[in-house]
């Protein structure tokens, strides 16, 4: 027997087994697609990944560095702050009394001191109040006709004036 050609046509399965065939070949792509998405997203994320890692890492060693260089000069200072004290404690005392006072005092906005010798009286001092009126003189103006003139607290009471000075006085 010998076979000299064959040649294959058009081939479909039967009607039977049709919507099967179908079914078999969506799942097959859709098993492809499905792989091909899952490559796609771990080569996406993946990179990302990896340089947050290495970006928290460095974070991380300067922290690291940052913290151990504070602590060195905290102790070097530390050192400087106690060969100051054998020398003269009451000296160096009242130096790092007023250095704290000085820092608490510059970052506060209302100091209360408590007058131990006058009674119940407490003296206030409003520095954040004081500060704003330093940096911002206030000087506002009234009006157009008095549109050169300050606003003073005189200026206020100008209307009840200007009546009194209509009415011949008390008669």
């Amino acid at each position: 027997l010998e076979v000299t050609s064959v040649n294959i046509g058009n081939i479909q399965p039967p009607e039977q087994v049709q919507a099967a065939f179908s079914d078999v070949v969506k799942a097959r792509e859709d098993r492809e697609r499905a792989i091909n998405q899952a490559e796609a997203y771990a080569n996406d994320i993946l990179p990302k990944a990896r340089g947050a890692a290495f970006r928290l890492i460095q974070e991380a060693e300067a922290y690291k560095k940052q913290v151990i260089a504070q602590s060195e000069g905290d102790a070097s200072r530390f050192s400087q702050v106690m060969n100051e004290y054998k020398k003269a404690p009451q000296i160096t005392s009242e130096r790092l009394y007023i250095e704290s006072m000085e820092s608490i005092y510059s970052q506060s906005a209302k100091v209360m001191v408590d007058v131990k010798e006058g009674g119940n009286n407490m003296l206030y001092l409003p520095l954040d109040k004081m500060r704003q009126q330093a940096q911002y003189p206030r000087v506002t103006t009234l009006g157009t006709e008095g549109m050169n003139t300050p606003y003073t607290s005189s200026m206020t009471n100008s209307s009840t004036t200007t009546g009194d000075a209509r009415s011949r006085g008390g008669r």
